[in-house]
């Protein structure tokens, strides 16, 4: 709880800077928030000018003097959002920090500016099967199966389905392994039992 009462003054600190005009609006619609803070991941969007860019990093020194959250910028990397070669040059050189492209996963989701392929959604798949790896179907009552299967088989797809759509394929192998360990963990299920969704 501290360090979200804490992590919530840097959020103050870049929206009064949006506001006073320090750092520059991402468009003239958009709303004044130009970060999100999940745990203790936090992604700040700025304009890939060198103004913005030295704003940001001197935002965040302040910050890390102040509070003692210090930024480590060998952890961090720039993921440029549809930015020419000049200013993917310019992020390269302002930045003390890697520049990362898309498709890239973050908080365990895929994330791309373009639609993703189902080679990449099948990580999705494969830590399902991992996951089944552990458990005994056989050693599981059909009901002990069952709450598993909506407590942490359903989940797993769902986290994904929160911000990207799966394409029929991948949901129909997700939908193939959850039925075969619903159904005592048999290699094929067969025809006309129900899907679990």
């Amino acid at each position: 709880m501290l360090f979200t009462i804490v992590i919530d003054v840097l959020n103050s600190v870049i929206l009064r800077a949006v506001q006073t005009g320090i750092l520059h609006r991402l468009t003239p619609n958009h709303m004044a928030s130009s970060i999100s803070l999940y745990a203790d991941d936090v992604v700040v969007f700025c304009h890939p000018d060198r103004h913005d860019l030295a704003t940001v990093q001197e935002l965040l020194s302040v910050f890390g003097g102040a509070s003692g959250l210090r930024t480590n910028f060998d952890k961090c990397y720039a993921t440029p959002i549809q930015c020419s070669p000049a200013h993917e040059a310019t992020i390269g050189l302002e930045l003390d920090c890697p520049v990362k492209h898309f498709p890239m996963t973050y908080l365990g989701l895929l994330l791309s500016v373009r639609r993703i392929h189902s080679s990449h959604l099948m990580l999705l798949v494969d830590r399902m099967r991992k996951k089944l790896s552990t458990w005994r179907a056989s050693l599981l009552t059909r009901g002990e199966r069952l709450a598993l299967v909506r407590h942490v088989l359903r989940a797993m797809p769902g986290h994904l389905l929160a911000a990207i759509a799966l394409n029929a394929h991948v949901l129909k192998l997700v939908n193939r392994l959850v039925r075969e360990f619903l159904w005592h963990g048999r290699k094929d299920s067969a025809s006309g039992h129900c899907a679990v969704n």
